[in-house]
């Protein structure tokens, strides 16, 4: 996994003014694909994937922090530097006061620090100024609650604040880490977080809550990360780790990746997954909880350089984290610094100014480099780094407070990040396995000089938009749902209506959710496990429904076991109980023939098939008779009269199964190797195996041939004048394919240039197919 930039949102022309401005606040959305930037005295809404700007809103001061009202709309709190609080609705592009301090004058700046905390359940929100001793409470809508000052039962310094997103809890965080949980309607206490004397606190510098499990995440002004678990009576510390030395700024959690992300106050950026406790019996071990994620470091210049972006020199610190609830999705806000001059973002510099504030900088910078270097020599002139060979643990130490020292001093005059391993790395290919002290300065002074005249140090006028890629789960970022499309006669029709579904369904952990799409509304539609361990871990793979079955397929995956897929048949009796389900193990299914009367699994190994018959799907194709020659073998699945399986044996390994409406037959495709029909009769029977052989490299065999790495995503048929016809959505194009396997249609490119590689808008269904639907009828008339 590695960090990626998804686009740069274009802010230049805020406000319509001549000079660049630099955004120093931002927010996402809490359930759609939706982020605010601010900009001067601008906020500014736009579409995070398409980068289109949907409103903008002068409020008159710049913005020091805000958030999206959890309640609903597109409503923003924020604070401003003329300490009001101010509510701004896009919908209507007008804002109201929501709060004035007492004091006309009162102004504060955007790097100072203010505490803000919405609840979804009530129109209020709680804010506070740093290590003040009370919490102010006011209402979030015009002529709501008026403002209210709170004197918390401790006279401590406050130094944050959180309201949990599913209880009526307020989280205050004081100056000697102890958090109070306090109900917001009356304020009483509910539990206290605090750690004994022997551990040292700060004060959280940031909250993270878990989307599933009462799991609070703490990140302390120390530098130390706890995790506590909040489900029981009396919470207790789960999770401990020194994640360095500086104050924790922002801590989130990644909902599609289940990872945790830290920003530390000097730009340092973490990202951390929680261990899974394999034994329920045994304590968990608070100091095994966290451990690094296997995902590369951000690289900045990277990040600002892709996607048409441009890099800026001085490399800039990041001063903020926003990521999305529910989306991969994150936004960088960046800090100016040259020198000892630190500018507010939303401020510009003139040309001249920059140019000599860069030049003293550098000149600076160079000479506490060369101090730096020298006095490093006395305790190591080697820096062995991640790539280096045969280091001794007293040399890889002294480089890594060698790198600290650098680091402190900025980027000016040194190698950057990305650089420096790119550096260690050659050496090591090259079988040298020191870098000596001298070669860091002399391609450090190289670089620095180079910098001064070639790169930007103009203020980032633009916001970029990244993400987390990972090439195993190219579909994680899109809920798990079943697609719907439309008919590919829609347009010949005279009345063209179309016939929606009631709901359409989706995943959400253990829950089978149905969407209604009339009213908006989410329902759980399904508990499909009533319980599961909570030291076992688990995702949501596939969704496959049958119409005329109603029938559910879904397929979940497992940590350290097997996957597993859940059939639940839909309740179409009002009066009967809604209780046939059942399990069986494998990693992917699939409905076959025009009834879907069978269904298939495809066993863990990728190499073994399970055939299973519906009531009343017995095939002419398949066999009768050897169908009931397993049947009395084998023992019939708990879910009324289905029989089976009927086992069936691939050549070669196969990565997914697909549904086709074709009589016994089903569709499947190895990554990066071809796409390929199975006709399910009575084959070749092995030696040595009691199943039917599946051949997959026959000559005179019909496949699609796939290009290198390209994986099979999605495939949905439709019946034409021309017979069945498949849609087949794959990383690199989309084909439209005969029942024989005949390309009728290809296209050349991504069909979705952005990342992740498909577009969702949050919960919301994906329904890719309304595109390629059309595709269809273009091609085929």
């Amino acid at each position: 996994m590695e960090w990626a930039t998804l686009q740069h949102l274009d802010l230049r022309h805020a406000g319509r003014s001549s000079k660049p401005l630099q955004p120093h606040a931002a927010a996402f959305h809490p359930s759609q694909a939706l982020v605010a930037a601010a900009v001067g005295n601008h906020i500014i809404e736009l579409d995070a994937y398409t980068g289109c700007k949907i409103a903008s809103i002068d409020i008159g001061s710049p913005v020091v922090q805000m958030s999206y009202s959890p309640i609903g709309g597109h409503t923003v709190i924020a604070i401003l530097e003329d300490c009001t609080i101010r509510s701004c609705d896009f919908d209507s592009e007008q804002t109201c006061v929501l709060h004035s301090p007492e004091k006309r004058t009162e102004q504060i700046s955007t790097d100072t620090e203010v505490h803000l905390a919405l609840t979804p359940l009530q129109p209020i929100v709680f804010f506070g100024f740093h290590r003040r001793m009370s919490v102010t409470v006011v209402g979030t809508v015009e002529g709501g609650r008026a403002p209210t000052k709170i004197k918390t039962d401790l006279k401590k310094p406050i130094v944050n604040l959180a309201c949990h997103p599913r209880l009526p809890l307020l989280y205050v965080a004081y100056a000697d880490g102890l958090i109070r949980a306090y109900n917001i309607h009356t304020y009483a206490v509910h539990y206290t977080l605090q750690l004994d004397n022997t551990i040292k606190l700060l004060g959280a510098g940031a909250f993270a809550f878990h989307p599933t499990l009462e799991w609070i995440f703490v990140g302390d002004r120390r530098g130390t990360l706890l995790a506590w678990d909040v489900s029981t009576e009396r919470p207790n510390m789960i999770g401990i780790i020194q994640v360095g030395s500086q104050p924790i700024t922002s801590v989130s959690w990644l909902s599609t990746l289940r990872l945790l992300v830290t920003l530390s106050k000097d730009g340092a950026l973490q990202v951390w997954k929680t261990r899974v406790m394999l034994n329920p019996n045994r304590p968990p071990m608070q100091a095994n909880f966290f451990e690094p994620a296997a995902i590369e470091s951000l690289d900045i210049l990277r990040i600002l350089s892709q996607a048409g972006g441009e890099a800026v020199y001085p490399l800039p610190r990041i001063k903020s984290l926003e990521v999305h609830s529910k989306l991969n999705l994150a936004a960088l806000l960046f800090a100016v610094k040259f020198g000892n001059l630190h500018i507010d973002a939303h401020l510009n510099i003139t040309g001249g100014d920059n140019r000599k504030n860069r030049a003293a900088y550098t000149r600076e910078g160079r000479k506490q480099l060369f101090a730096v270097l020298q006095s490093a020599r006395g305790s190591s002139d080697v820096l062995t780094g991640r790539c280096g060979a045969g280091g001794t643990q007293k040399e890889v130490f002294a480089a890594s407070v060698l790198k600290e020292k650098l680091s402190s001093l900025g980027s000016s005059g040194i190698l950057a990040d990305h650089q420096l391993q790119a550096q260690l790395q050659e050496q090591h290919l090259k079988g040298e396995s020191q870098l000596t002290i001298t070669d860091i300065a002399r391609k450090a002074f190289l670089y620095s000089h180079f910098m001064e005249e070639h790169a930007k140090s103009t203020p980032i006028s633009r916001l970029p938009l990244i993400t987390v890629l990972d090439t195993k789960h190219h579909l994680k970022d899109v809920p798990v749902c079943q697609p719907f499309h439309l008919e590919l006669n829609f347009f010949n029709r005279e009345n063209r209506v179309l016939q929606y579904p009631v709901r359409a369904f989706y995943l959400e952990g253990a829950n089978l959710m149905a969407h209604n799409l009339c009213s908006g509304v989410d329902n759980i539609y399904k508990k499909l496990y009533t319980s599961i361990p909570g030291n076992v871990e688990f995702q949501p793979k596939h969704l496959i429904y049958s119409n005329k079955q109603h029938l559910f397929l879904v397929v979940y995956e497992f940590s350290g076991a097997t996957n597993e897929v859940v059939l639940y048949w839909e309740n179409t009796d009002a009066k009967s109980a809604n209780n046939k389900e059942s399990t069986i193990k494998g990693r992917d299914a699939a409905f076959i023939g025009p009834n879907e009367s069978h269904f298939v699994i495809l066993d863990e190994d990728k190499t073994g098939l399970a055939l299973y018959v519906l009531p009343g799907g017995a095939s002419q194709e398949v066999g009768k008779k050897n169908v009931l020659d397993e049947q009395s073998q084998a023992a019939d699945l708990n879910v009324g009269s289905v029989k089976g399986p009927l086992q069936f044996l691939f050549e070669t390994e196969v990565d997914r199964i697909f549904s086709t409406p074709i009589e016994s037959t089903m569709l499947f495709a190895s990554h990066g190797d071809q796409i390929g029909l199975a006709k399910l009769v009575q084959g070749y029977r092995l030696s040595n195996s009691d199943g039917h052989y599946i051949s997959t490299k026959g000559e005179g065999r019909k496949a699609i041939n796939l290009k290198v790495n390209e994986i099979v995503l999605q495939v949905c048929w439709q019946e034409t004048l021309r017979g069945y016809v498949a849609g087949v959505l794959t990383t690199q194009r989309v084909l439209i394919l005969s029942a024989d396997l005949d390309i009728l249609a290809s296209s050349s490119t991504k069909f979705d240039k952005g990342l992740p590689s498909i577009s969702s808008d949050g919960k919301v269904i994906a329904l890719w197919l309304l595109f390629s639907s059309t595709f269809f009828f273009l091609s085929l008339t």
